[in-house]
C-alpha cells in the first residue's frame, strides 16, 4: 500500500511539472506572438509606410516660371512669356513600397509681354522613387509624355514632354499627405524648317495633396 502511495503521488508531481510546463509554453507563445505583432506595427510605422498595391490620386496648384527666352513658338524673339500658373491632377500606384507608377494631366498657361495668352495640356506618364522616414515622404520622379500647345490661333500637336521633380511630403492621416514639390518641365517645339524649332524649359514650384487608398 506505501509503495502504491508513492508511486500515486509520483506520478502526480511528474503530471503537475508536464502541465506546468505547457502552461509556460502557451506563455511564451503569446509573448512571441505578442512581439511578432509589435514588431509588424513598429516597422509599418517607423520604416516604409506604403506597399505594393498602394493608390494615391494627386491634385495640385502651382507656379509655373520661364527659365529660356526667344526663339519662336511660344517664346518668340521679339519678347518673352511672363510667369504663369498650372494645375495639375494625377493617379498612382505603388509597384513595390519603394516605387509608383502614374500619369498626371497638367492645365498651363503663361501670360505673353503682348497680353496674349500661351496654353499647354501636357499628359505625363512617369514613375516616382519615394523613400520615407516617419511621417515624411520624398517622392523623386522622372516621366515623359506629350502636350497640346496653342497661342492665339496657332496649335502644336503632340509636343514632347519631359519632366523631372522632386519633394517632400507630410502623411497628416492615413489617407492624406499634403507637401510642396519643385519640378523642371522641358517642351520643345520642332519643325521641318529648323529656323522655327524651339526649346521651351519651366520650373515650377507646387503645393500638392495626396489622397490615399
Amino acid at each position: 500500500m506505501k509503495r502504491f502511495f508513492a508511486l500515486f503521488c509520483a506520478l502526480f508531481m511528474i503530471s503537475g511539472f508536464a502541465f506546468a510546463d505547457d502552461d509556460d509554453a502557451d506563455i511564451y507563445d503569446d509573448i512571441d506572438q505578442g512581439e511578432e505583432q509589435e514588431d509588424d506595427i513598429t516597422l509599418r510605422t517607423s520604416g516604409n509606410i506604403n506597399e505594393a498595391g498602394d493608390q494615391y490620386i494627386k491634385i495640385g496648384l502651382m507656379v509655373t516660371c520661364p527659365l529660356n527666352f526667344g526663339g519662336s513658338f511660344p517664346l518668340y524673339k521679339e519678347g518673352k512669356l511672363a510667369t504663369g500658373g498650372a494645375g495639375m491632377i494625377g493617379y498612382h500606384r505603388f509597384i513595390t513600397s519603394w516605387w509608383a507608377a502614374g500619369i498626371n494631366i497638367y492645365f498651363g498657361y503663361h501670360p505673353t509681354l503682348g497680353e496674349n495668352i500661351f496654353t499647354y495640356i501636357p499628359f505625363v506618364v512617369d514613375t516616382t522613387f519615394q523613400p520615407t522616414f516617419k511621417k515624411l515622404e520624398f517622392p523623386i520622379t522622372l516621366g515623359v509624355g506629350a502636350a497640346m500647345e496653342n497661342y492665339l490661333s496657332r496649335t502644336y500637336f503632340p509636343g514632347l514632354v519631359l519632366r523631372g521633380a522632386a519633394g517632400v511630403f507630410y502623411r497628416a492621416t492615413p489617407s492624406w499627405s499634403f507637401g510642396i514639390e519643385g519640378d523642371c518641365m522641358y517642351m520643345p517645339q520642332w519643325y521641318s524648317d529648323p529656323k522655327y524649332n524651339d526649346y521651351g524649359v519651366f520650373g515650377s514650384m507646387l503645393i500638392t495633396a495626396r489622397y490615399h487608398f
